[in-house]
């Protein structure tokens, strides 16, 4: 998961990366180990999410950065994986839009350190519902993938996801009964197709209780929200809608 920025609050802990993994042109694997302190996992979530930021400038560059008022390069991630044994854990980077912090994980290298405030605990559909539908962009496909490894058997799960072209695609595993659409943008911009909206309308709706799981763009997440409310008469608490960046906003993928 990346989402918009927000009010940082001081470091909870300290990462130091040990890996990159590149898993698609542009998407980035972390691979970092937890320096301090332990990270409290919550075991029954499989979506929990840091704050993530490259640890502060000298005295001198501080000043500077107060002075401008420039605000530190953080972003929050989806923890894609945790090794309890090894302490390991893996976050995995969409490399979209020119933000500080997408700069700067291009630039990353083993022993590069970071920052984190968290973890905290992230929205997941219910695995009690009869059925899920789950839609997304390249931002939420760390969340959506880590959810629907989690998701249990028999459950039957369809994601909707739209990445920039086949290339950007992955095999996403589960014991639910998965059935995943892609969508390619082959060149459009981010956040201007309508795609994902038009994919979730065309859905065969399943039957009964239906959970709706909404990540991305925060314009179409908000499309898609109205699509689930009004046209398939889905629960409001039944869905768990997020806007993770905003077109147009300085930063955004382009």
């Amino acid at each position: 998961m990346t989402a918009l920025a927000g009010p940082t609050r001081g470091p909870s802990g300290r990462l130091r990366i040990t890996e990159l993994t590149p898993l698609t042109p542009a998407m980035l694997r972390l691979t970092a180990a937890v320096e301090q302190p332990h990270l409290p996992l919550d075991p029954d979530c499989p979506n929990q999410v840091l704050r993530l930021s490259p640890p502060g400038p000298d005295t001198a560059a501080a000043s500077a950065v107060a002075t401008s008022g420039a605000r530190p390069a953080s972003r929050t991630y989806t923890i894609r994986r945790a090794d309890p044994a090894s302490g390991l854990i893996d976050i995995d980077v969409a490399l979209h839009g020119d933000g500080l912090f997408v700069r700067w994980v291009r630039g990353a290298a083993p022993g590069d350190l970071l920052d984190f405030t968290g973890p905290r605990p992230h929205a997941v559909p219910s695995f009690d519902a009869d059925a899920v539908v789950m839609a997304a962009d390249e931002t939420g496909l760390p969340a959506l993938a880590a959810v629907v490894e989690a998701a249990p058997a028999g459950l039957a799960v369809h994601a909707v996801v739209e990445v920039p072209d086949a290339a950007e695609e992955q095999q996403l595993t589960s014991p639910a009964d998965l059935r995943v659409t892609w969508l390619h943008r082959d060149g459009a911009p981010a956040g201007t197709t309508g795609a994902l909206e038009r994919a979730v309308r065309s859905l065969p709706w399943p039957e009964g209780a239906v959970d709706v799981w909404i990540a991305g763009e925060a314009g179409e997440v908000r499309a898609i929200r109205r699509v689930a409310v009004a046209e398939r008469d889905v629960e409001r608490r039944r869905i768990h809608a997020f806007g993770y960046w905003r077109l147009g906003r300085a930063g955004s993928p382009a």
